[in-house]
């Protein structure tokens, strides 16, 4: 298991807090985007366009992950 942490974290290149930090921070933000879109479902008024701002935020901030995963990819083709 150490193993497989320490090799997902240079695959990252980022260190234990730094990775901790940031999947703590998307974490919240898919809480609070789920918390928004529940109250959107029951009320459209509400939240509009929060939650699909958020997901398009929450995706540029992991577009150097899906970058990584495709070289990743190519390369065990």
């Amino acid at each position: 298991m150490i193993n497989k942490i320490k090799s997902h974290l240079k695959d990252a290149n980022k260190t234990y807090f730094q990775h901790q930090k940031f999947a703590l921070k998307i974490s919240w933000k898919c809480l609070c985007s789920s918390i928004t879109a529940f109250i959107h479902a029951i009320c459209p008024a509400f939240f509009e366009y929060t939650t699909s701002s958020s997901i398009e935020n929450m995706h540029n901030d992991l577009e150097p992950i899906y970058s990584m995963l495709k070289g990743k990819n190519n390369t065990q083709d």
